[in-house]
């Protein structure tokens, strides 16, 4: 009777499984409609096993995280991961991980989410047959999170993953570029950043009739106005225009604001810049909105509207923490590897218990070898007295042959004579060779000491003529230009040329240190750094330079170095 109740049981079982393999099949387009076929068989997986319970809670988890419901507790990611950690499949353990990070990261609980994609990730890469699907949403997720505590050097790595692995897969490559191209962005590397958008924007026009999300297309947009791309930014809008998207109503409002702005629709731009403020949902939207607005209406010589909403910009900047990121960046990496350094020592233990297990089987089968070496040591020793007798009677053979040898040695020996005087011959020439080596290299050094006075003169000659041009003193420029910066001041280029050369004669080392420490960078890095020198506070620099605040704030970190100068 319990072998036919365990038989009832295992068939019962198996059915539950192939239902809940049907209802996952109907999760991944339909995952509402699937919530509400496993909620009918739910209780039938009560009279079943443990495995299938869990496969169901699992998949609970997963159905939940497609349809975007925000779970409220972590109790069902902890009793999956553990009961999988201990008796699942690779495949059942990636997932698990998979979406237990999920749940971490919609409860905002960043360490714990990066443990468990991370684990999740690692699951993949040493098991064949895993997910690929999952480990190129495992990157995205990765990505996300490095990115959102503003570690982009991490962001960079796993967006670069996700392009790989969505390329392997031969899937549609829109967001995994859109991730990379904003990263890039954030890291200065607009250059590398632009070509990404370019290939982001090749693959939205290839294929016309691709559904692609609307956050996508308005990202592509705003980014390509960003970066002055006045002809791909015109595609990008004709693009978004025929499609008619909707959804995100601060992102289309911004990308069509920047998209005006760079075509000189000032009035438009205004208009959208004014949206995002009324909405009031996005931070960071109306940080920039403000601020756009501010330098629109004070390049127009508006100074009521500049005033509004230059003070509307200094409300929402007191709103934004902008060095909470950072920290959190830090207080991310400490929790992470304190969580690893734990995972470690529990790998360490069971490392120790292995060993010694191990240490027992190699004890016994030494015991075992060193018998066998001593009968082979025996036998052994028996075939060396058979050799010694025959060697004994080869050693006779030897000696006749010794005399004839001796002969032959005598030969060599006058023809090594001879060797050895032609040798001596050739090293009298090598010597006489590197005598005119080193003459040749001290005639070397002293061009090269008569090349560096010819260049500091050079340098000199070039000082003058600096002062030469210029119809103040340095230190009058210098002045000029604090001065300046206590209020929005629009810099000529001619501005610029005065201030640099007023900085050059002043602290003449500045631009090869710039050089030094930054390698290749732009002109206004230039600007920033130059103007840092000379005193000037992160605001001062934002009223003479249309750069952002963040980008301004971020510099000026790069360049600390450039303080010590002042």
């Amino acid at each position: 009777m319990l072998l036919l109740a365990l038989v009832m049981v295992s068939c019962h079982s198996d059915d539950v499984q192939e239902r809940l393999n049907d209802i996952k099949a109907v999760g991944d387009k339909e995952p509402k409609q699937a919530m509400k076929m496993l909620d009918a068989i739910r209780p039938q997986v009560v009279s079943t096993s443990e495995h299938t319970k869990m496969k169901c809670l699992m998949l609970d988890m997963r159905l939940r995280d497609k349809a975007d419901m925000m779970p409220t507790s972590d109790d069902s990611a902890r009793l999956v991961v553990s009961y999988f950690d201990s008796h699942g499949t690779a495949c059942e353990r990636q997932e698990a991980y998979y979406y237990a990070g999920s749940t971490y990261r919609d409860l905002q609980d960043t360490p714990n989410a990066l443990r468990h994609f991370m684990k999740a990730e690692d699951i993949a890469s040493k098991n064949d047959g895993c997910d690929s699907l999952m480990l190129r949403n495992t990157y995205s997720n990765l990505h996300y999170l490095f990115y959102n505590v503003q570690d982009y050097q991490n962001a960079r790595l796993y967006a670069e993953r996700e392009y790989d692995m969505t390329e392997r897969l031969g899937l549609d490559a829109l967001r995994s570029l859109t991730h990379l191209g904003a990263t890039l962005a954030a890291l200065d590397s607009l250059e590398l950043s632009h070509r990404v958008y370019q290939k982001a924007l090749a693959l939205v026009e290839a294929d016309t009739t691709q559904q692609y999300e609307a956050e996508l297309l308005y990202s592509l947009l705003m980014n390509f106005a960003y970066l002055k791309d006045e002809v791909n930014a015109r595609k990008c809008f004709s693009i978004v225009e025929c499609r008619n998207l909707g959804d995100d109503i601060d992102m289309k409002c911004f990308a069509f604001a920047e998209y005006y702005r760079m075509t000189g629709r000032m009035d438009s731009a205004i208009v959208c810049y004014q949206q995002i403020l009324q909405n009031q949902t996005d931070l960071f939207f109306m940080y920039d909105a403000a601020k756009a607005l501010f330098q629109i209406f004070h390049e127009r010589g508006d100074a009521v509207m500049a005033n509004r909403w230059a003070a509307r910009y200094i409300e929402v900047s007191d709103s934004i923490d902008l060095g909470h990121r950072q920290e959190m960046a830090a207080t991310v990496n400490n929790k992470y590897q304190y969580y690893r350094n734990v995972e470690e020592e529990a790998r360490i233990k069971e490392e120790n218990t292995r060993y010694h297990q191990q240490l027992w089987g190699v004890g016994t089968m030494a015991v075992v070898v060193i018998l066998g070496m001593a009968l082979y040591l025996i036998w052994r020793r028996n075939r060396h007295l058979k050799e010694l007798i025959q060697l004994s009677d080869e050693l006779k053979v030897s000696r006749s042959n010794a005399e004839e040898m001796k002969a032959k040695l005598a030969i060599h020996k006058a023809q090594l004579a001879d060797s050895e005087m032609s040798l001596q011959t050739t090293k009298d020439e090598l010597a006489r060779v590197n005598g005119e080596i080193d003459r040749y290299k001290q005639e070397l050094r002293d061009k090269e000491q008569l090349l560096e006075e010819k260049l500091d003169e050079n340098k000199r000659f070039v000082r003058l003529l600096h002062k030469a041009d210029l119809e103040e003193s340095a230190e009058d420029v210098v002045a000029a230009i604090r001065k300046a910066s206590v209020g929005r001041h629009k810099m000529t280029s001619a501005d610029w040329q005065r201030i640099f050369a007023a900085v050059d004669e002043l602290q003449p080392d500045l631009m090869e240190r710039l050089v030094h420490h930054v390698g290749k960078f732009t002109e206004q890095q230039q600007q920033v750094c130059y103007l840092l020198s000379i005193g000037l506070t992160n605001t001062q620099i934002e009223n003479l330079t249309d750069i952002p605040h963040v980008t301004v704030w971020r510099w000026a970190k790069k360049m600390e170095w450039a303080l010590g100068s002042r």
